[in-house]
């Protein structure tokens, strides 16, 4: 009987992370379009309103900083790829590490950059939000 419990513990488990796992998935490719396509109207909803927005450069925006800066042109991401990801789930949080390409322009300076990125998300009144990510250039 304990093993048969054991065993519909597991499997639900599994069921539920799987299924907060393609959740999420979704939010980072809406993220990294809304991003490209400086959709201020998405990232208001998906950046928490604390979010502490870290760049491979040391600067680190907030969430106004973010939504302004790429709605405004300051930033523009003209290519996104993201490989690698792996997601690491808690309680309260989730992180997720990936390698990102990015190309784009920033205050008129052209850029091509591979990334080491960390996004953490928290699930807040039942939506996925972002409230950190911080990233470094990969060598």
């Amino acid at each position: 009987m304990k093993l048969y419990l054991l065993i519909i513990t597991v499997t639900v488990s599994s069921l539920v992370i799987g299924q907060d796992t393609t959740g999420l998935k979704k939010v980072t490719v809406l993220l990294n379009e809304a991003l490209l396509k400086k959709d201020s109207s998405v990232l208001m909803q998906l950046l928490d309103n604390n979010v502490s927005y870290g760049h491979s450069n040391g600067w680190i925006q907030s969430k106004s900083d973010v939504v302004q800066d790429f709605s405004s042109g300051k930033i523009s991401y003209n290519k996104m790829e993201v490989s690698d990801e792996k997601f690491l789930m808690q309680k309260q949080a989730v992180a997720i590490r990936n390698v990102t390409t990015v190309e784009g322009i920033v205050s008129g300076n052209v850029f091509k950059m591979s990334l080491q990125v960390l996004q953490v998300w928290k699930r807040i009144k039942g939506k996925w939000v972002l409230i950190a990510r911080q990233s470094v250039k990969l060598s």
